[in-house]
C-alpha cells in the first residue's frame, strides 16, 4: 500500500520513475509471496508424487503455473505504464509458451487414446 501511495504521488512529477517503482514493488512483493508459498508448494509437490506423477510432469506443472503468474505481471504492468497492446502482446506470448509446454502431453494423451480405440 505504500508503494502505491508513493507511486500515484510521483506519478505526477516523473512517470517514468513512478513505474520503476512500481515495477520494483511488484518484484518486491512476488519474491515475498514466493517464499511464502514455500510450504504449500512442498505440500503440493507430496501429492502429486502420490498421485504417480514422475518429478519432469510435476516440473512441467511448475513452470505452467510460473508462466500463467509472470505472464499476468509483465501484461498488468504494461497496462500500468498505458501500453495496452503491448499488455495483449505478453498475454499472448505467455497462452503460447503454455501450449508448446504441454504438445508433449498432448502427444502422450492421443497415443493414449489411440490404444484406448484400438
Amino acid at each position: 500500500m505504500v508503494a502505491v501511495l508513493f507511486t500515484t504521488l510521483l506519478r505526477r512529477h516523473a512517470p517514468e520513475q513512478a513505474v520503476l517503482l512500481s515495477m520494483l514493488a511488484v518484484c518486491g512483493v512476488t519474491l515475498w509471496a514466493g517464499m511464502a508459498l514455500s510450504p504449500v508448494l512442498v505440500q503440493i509437490d507430496t501429492m502429486l508424487q502420490g498421485c504417480g506423477l514422475t518429478g519432469a510432469e510435476i516440473g512441467v506443472i511448475g513452470k505452467a503455473a510460473g508462466i500463467c503468474c509472470i505472464t499476468q505481471l509483465a501484461g498488468d504492468i504494461c497496462k500500468d505504464s498505458g501500453e495496452a497492446a503491448l499488455a495483449t502482446a505478453v498475454t499472448l506470448a505467455g497462452k503460447t509458451a503454455l501450449l508448446l509446454l504441454a504438445l508433449p502431453f498432448a502427444q502422450i494423451l492421443l497415443s493414449v487414446m489411440d490404444e484406448v480405440l484400438s
